[in-house]
């Protein structure tokens, strides 16, 4: 099977979770022997790398550069546009090989004609030379839009990965043959919100990326201080520990977005806690869960699917969460689901009292205080991870999802084995 995954973000992204998600499936479906290929800009999903270059030499690759090819001035032209286009990357990524077009903007705002138009140029190229059967793609960028219309006019199949929500509009899935959404939560959005159908799916998750020694876990760790993420519950909830249990240390992973938000919470004077530590992005998961007893998942808004909840479980790391979104069902019976009050929105400038935070405090505590509780949760934690996350499970599962989207190309062959008894 022939499988291109052509979209608007860059395929080495490791801050985004949909990206590691999508790399994940393509790596497996890679690994299973399918013909894959990768079509992706620079955009990265919150800041991009100070220096690309350096971010691309981490990883180790082998890079091609190529300038923009020689028919793609014509090709523009004839469109009504102009320019010389942009630098493309080639490389191979674990065995997949990528054409990463070199975009100079980093937000969906920001649109840029000569881009879009090398970006389908590119894409064209690839179609004609590999002619896969199944584009897999996910966004709400008009570049993800204008491919699926381009591959089912072309008779290819067509995957549009959910990962979020702002899609609720049916010209949205319009050139979608094919809905995967993440969680039960998220398809019942899309379903009330347009009528449309989807199978659910927890994402891919990659074992080695997540799964971390658990020897020096001594942190309650709270991930990415943002307002929709948390960060006013955090904040009370991190000065409580911090005056009332500095034998507890905290440490803060701080967004690839924003690394000033913790220090601009009013009222919370940071500073006065050495106990409460903070840590840059990190490439892998794994990175700062060796240093996580308890994770703080305190999300705001509705959260489509708690990945970092879902990677705690299998790091055997209990993990308390909110009540809003999917997070429930993420953790399931395994995580200690915890109220937020109702007032608290994305757009509130506002702590949260103590009276709200102190059942998350009382949980952190307990768990820390308590060695059969936090054993428990433990043992809870893993048996839910292997029931719902385990990997090679998840990885037969798309597997089996993804060969069925194609059906006729797995049908056997009349020279395969055939024997006359087979007719009956």
């Amino acid at each position: 099977m022939r499988i291109l995954l052509s979209f608007h973000n860059a395929y080495t992204d490791s801050t985004s979770g949909a990206a590691r998600a999508t790399r994940t499936l393509i790596e497996w479906l890679h690994k299973a022997g399918h013909d894959c290929a990768v079509l992706s800009t620079a955009r990265f999903e919150t800041t991009p790398p100070d220096d690309l270059d350096a971010h691309l030499a981490a990883l180790d690759l082998s890079l091609t550069r190529q300038p923009p090819p020689e028919g793609f001035g014509k090709y523009v032209k004839g469109r009504g546009g102009k320019g010389q286009g942009r630098e493309t990357l080639s490389f191979t990524l674990n065995g997949v090989p990528v054409t990463m077009l070199m975009t100079q903007h980093n937000r969906i705002a920001k649109p840029n004609r000569l881009e879009y138009e090398q970006y389908f140029y590119h894409f064209d190229m690839i179609c004609a030379a590999m002619r896969p059967d199944l584009i897999v793609t996910y966004g709400g960028h008009s570049v993800v839009h204008e491919v699926m219309k381009r591959a089912r006019s072309q008779g290819i199949t067509t995957l549009f990965w959910l990962h979020n929500y702002g899609l609720e509009r049916k010209r949205h899935f319009q050139n979608a043959d094919y809905v995967l959404a993440p969680s039960r939560h998220l398809s019942d959005h899309y379903r009330n919100a347009v009528g449309i159908e989807s199978t659910e799916l927890p994402p891919p998750l990659s074992y080695g990326e997540i799964l971390a020694p658990p020897e020096n876990r001594s942190f309650v760790t709270f991930v990415n201080p943002a307002p929709h993420k948390g960060v006013a519950l955090f904040a009370r909830l991190a000065d409580m520990l911090g005056s009332q249990r500095p034998d507890i240390p905290i440490l803060v992973v701080q967004s690839a977005a924003d690394t000033t938000i913790l220090n601009s919470v009013p009222g919370i004077d940071f500073s006065k806690y050495p106990q409460i530590m903070t840590s840059p992005r990190v490439p892998r998961p794994a990175d700062y869960f060796a240093l996580t007893r308890i994770l703080l998942v305190p999300s705001v808004f509705d959260e489509p699917f708690g990945m970092v909840a879902a990677e705690a479980l299998i790091n055997g790391i209990p993990a308390l969460v909110s009540d809003r979104g999917g997070l429930p069902d993420t953790v399931a019976e395994a995580g200690t689901v915890l109220p937020l009050p109702e007032w608290l929105q994305q757009d509130t400038n506002r702590v949260v009292d103590i009276e709200d935070a102190q059942p998350w405090f009382d949980a952190a505590c307990r768990l820390w205080d308590e060695p059969e509780t936090y054993t428990a949760a433990v043992t809870k934690a893993q048996d839910v991870a292997e029931r719902l996350y385990d990997e090679q499970t998840l990885r037969q599962r798309y597997l089996d999802y993804v060969e069925g989207l194609c059906p006729e190309l797995f049908l056997p062959s009349m020279d395969d084995d055939f024997e006359p008894d087979d007719l009956g």
